[in-house]
């Protein structure tokens, strides 16, 4: 992950420079953003890179023919499937129809190129398809018309959404950026290619993602670098000196924040807290089980598969043992307790309340993380 921020945040450079701009905010804009995303254990910064590897290639003339485009598409759809089509060749095409100027469309009509893509991206998922009955239309069907048409991954929010997280992760080159964009759309027209390019990138996929019926913060990770240049040409040289230091100040206070942040970490939903106090309160062979909701970052600090009780997860790609050794039942969480004197749980507090209730248990909080709870069952007296 620190390798593809780093290479982001090479292209966004490279960028600025091309476009004549200054390389503070180049950096800044996308450093302060994909620092504050590294809390989070995602594939969106590896789209990121393939996106912006992307435009770094085809916004010079002497690479926009080049396979490179290519190998960036490759590593984008590996790392998140076709949405980074959304993201680098539809507004590419968008930019050439835009700027009356065909030679995007011209570079991505190279089967060499398709080939180079094809034998990079299509291998794993080609296998795991055949090797997974039922893949396809769970991959089509649930992970990709589902997740932007419905809403049935509870993650919708206003068709503003975008506009706002935009907006905030842009600080403190918002105002530029926005103002640049602006002036790029009203060039496009004018046969100015780069400027259709940078408005396409920025424009096309807030539309497409503004829709959707699940929205992430993440979503629009790959629009920061397009961000970045535009900002990066929007002060003027005699006053980017200034607005360097407005922007070192800035990106201070942020890095302040986030580090003030820290202690209350599990207040904000990090599994952190509740990982180490199971590792300092648990005895040998005590058993930890998740309820209701699933916390990926449990089981990713504790190094172990953590066991899940009427947790709601896709199951249909599970074999028998594997899903025996996945969920239990209520008789087995009571056996558990019984086995060794206590157990623990992880889930919301008045859920695991209820439960315990219902099993004849006494439950006692030791732990908290956002909105989970980690509690320990015992055997009344």
């Amino acid at each position: 992950a620190a390798l593809a921020a780093s290479f982001v945040l090479w292209c966004t450079a490279r960028m600025a420079r091309q476009a004549g701009g200054a390389l503070a905010p180049a950096f800044l804009v996308s450093s302060v953003l994909f620092f504050a995303l590294s809390h989070q254990l995602a594939s969106d910064v590896f789209l990121a890179a393939g996106v912006a590897g992307f435009y770094a290639a085809i916004l010079d003339p002497r690479t926009r023919a080049s396979l490179w485009l290519f190998v960036a598409l490759a590593v984008g759809f590996m790392a998140k499937g076709p949405v980074v089509l959304v993201l680098t060749v539809a507004p590419a095409l968008l930019a050439a129809l835009w700027a009356r100027d065909g030679s995007p469309a011209r570079a991505l009509t190279s089967w060499r190129g398709w080939l180079l893509f094809a034998v990079i991206a299509l291998p794993w998922y080609l296998v795991v398809l055949i090797r997974t009955p039922g893949l396809w239309a769970f991959f089509f069907q649930r992970q990709i018309w589902e997740r932007y048409a419905t809403t049935v991954h509870q993650r919708g929010g206003p068709i503003y959404y975008f506009l706002i997280v935009v907006l905030a992760g842009a600080l403190p080159w918002t105002f530029a950026a926005a103002r640049e964009w602006w002036h790029a759309a009203r060039e496009a027209g004018r046969r100015n290619l780069p400027d259709a390019l940078l408005a396409s990138w920025i424009g096309l996929p807030m539309v497409f993602f503004s829709f959707s019926g699940s929205k992430l913060p993440a979503y629009v990770l790959p629009l920061f670098p397009a961000l970045a240049v535009l900002a990066s040409c929007g002060p003027r040289p005699e006053r980017r000196g200034h607005w360097l230091r407005i922007a070192l100040a800035t990106f201070a206070v942020l890095l302040a924040l986030l580090a003030a942040l820290t202690p209350f970490d599990s207040r904000l939903g990090s599994p952190r807290s509740v990982a180490r106090a199971i590792k300092d309160l648990r005895r040998p062979g005590e058993h930890i089980v998740e309820y209701g909701v699933f916390n990926a970052g449990v089981p990713f600090y504790l190094r172990e598969t953590i066991p899940m009780l009427d947790v709601n997860r896709d199951l249909g790609f599970e074999g028998n043992e594997a899903h025996a050794r996945a969920f239990i039942t209520r008789n087995d969480l009571t056996r558990m307790v019984d086995t060794l004197g206590r157990a623990w749980i992880l889930g919301k507090e008045p859920d695991v309340m209820a439960l315990a209730n219902a099993l004849g248990l006494k439950a006692t909080r030791m732990a908290g993380s956002g909105k989970q709870t980690l509690l320990s069952l015992e055997r009344p007296g």
